[in-house]
């Protein structure tokens, strides 16, 4: 049986907002800084003689600082709805930092080497995007898997925000329970965006997380080249691939560094009239800032990371889409061919696993789907694997 969304619906001032999301989710939000400070992927840099408790002390100390600074100085109304998320859940403002950092802590891998015939790897999050001229609305659709493990799905939210500030839209989206950004969300004009993680070999000194810079683009911009020159303008930590449409029928991605951005209109194979993204950069300039691709995780990182491909899933993720839609897509595409064919999609063999669209990993799997029509601003999400929950229209709720 499909599990029912329930869309968290928050109004106001940002520091009142905040304070809602923190008051509603206070025990979601203690437990997800508690899983994340202890779990394997987190401990694996842990030097051997530091016990636990000082470590999480320290990693407070050194993301916060990477992150605290630029959401003060350049999204000032961010800062004041982090305020309200530390005193409504009662964490500290060092631990709410903490969180927010990781979602760009999360694209730097350090502890690799360059190896042949690895196996796959455990990178998060797929998406596609039809172009207007392909799609059965005439306007672009896209959807978005997101990957990761199992714990870090169950604190998924999913966030109705109307500031009350007049030069700001209206948004919704999925989010953390802790965190005070969007990763896939559409605002009341129709800009849409959806964001997987890129591995840049440099994720940056101090900036700001692409969740933070995609709600502030959802809360100001309407079209793709607004997007584009907001994100630009900010000092950004991490990697990302950025899936971005408007009502104009614009589809593009941008492939973001903390230096640099590059948009991409088409393909490896240079068609336009779909764009796919998993995890790995698609353009020459972005490729020279990327980690290598076969570099393997070596015995530092942890467990069950060790001997894996970084970038190899995300190949054959991107793989899988891209044969469905050059050998199997009808002259015009809709979500439902997309959300049965490609989102739920187990590959040729029909074999889940780690390396299909919908992922099926031991470690990690699709934890949620979204689909956005662009044209009629529906946004639809599912809790579950595509393969297996329905989608459920959010913008109706």
């Amino acid at each position: 049986m499909t599990k029912p969304i329930e869309v968290f619906k928050l109004e106001g001032g940002e520091y009142e907002m905040g304070k809602q999301q923190g008051t509603h989710f206070r025990l979601q939000i203690r437990q997800l800084y508690d899983a994340l400070t202890s779990s394997e992927e987190f401990l694996a840099s842990k030097p051997f003689l530091i016990p636990k408790f000082l470590y999480r002390k320290l990693a407070n100390l050194v993301l916060s600082k990477k992150i605290k600074e630029p959401i003060k100085e350049y999204f000032p109304s961010q800062w004041a709805f982090l305020e309200g998320l530390s005193d409504g859940s009662g964490l500290a403002m060092s631990k709410i930092l903490f969180l927010q950092a990781i979602d760009a802590i999360g694209t730097q891998i350090s502890n690799y080497t360059v190896g042949e015939n690895a196996v796959p790897s455990l990178n998060n999050c797929s998406a596609v995007g039809i172009a207007a001229k392909k799609s059965s609305t005439s306007g672009v659709l896209m959807i978005k898997n997101w990957d990761g493990p199992e714990f870090l799905g169950e604190f998924t939210i999913f966030r109705k925000l109307v500031p009350s500030e007049d030069n700001k839209f209206s948004t919704i989206g999925s989010g953390v329970s802790g965190l005070i950004g969007i990763n896939n969300g559409i605002n009341e004009k129709g800009l849409s965006i959806v964001y997987n993680y890129a591995y840049p070999k440099n994720i940056g000194d101090k900036g700001a997380s692409a969740m933070i810079l995609i709600r502030g683009a959802l809360e100001t911009c309407s079209t793709v080249e607004e997007t584009v020159s907001y994100l630009k303008k900010y000092p950004r930590l991490g990697g990302a691939n950025i899936m971005v449409a408007d009502l104009n029928g614009d589809l593009a991605v941008l492939e973001v560094g903390p230096d640099r951005i590059e948009v991409r209109r088409q393909g490896d194979d240079g068609e336009k009239s779909y764009l796919i993204c998993t995890n790995h950069y698609l353009t020459s300039e972005m490729r020279e800032l990327e980690i290598p691709r076969n570099a393997v995780y070596t015995e530092n990182a942890a467990a069950s990371f060790q001997g894996k491909s970084v970038h190899k899933t995300s190949i054959l993720r991107y793989k899988n889409a891209l044969e469905i839609l050059k050998n199997q897509a009808p002259h015009q595409i809709s979500l439902n061919f997309l959300n049965k064919e490609i989102q739920s999609s187990h590959g040729p063999d029909n074999e889940p696993s780690e390396f299909t669209f919908c992922n099926h990993g031991e470690e990690i799997s699709t934890g949620f789907g979204v689909m956005i029509d662009v044209k009629n601003k529906e946004f639809y999400a599912t809790l579950e694997k595509p393969c297996e929950g329905t989608m459920q229209n959010l913008t109706k709720n």
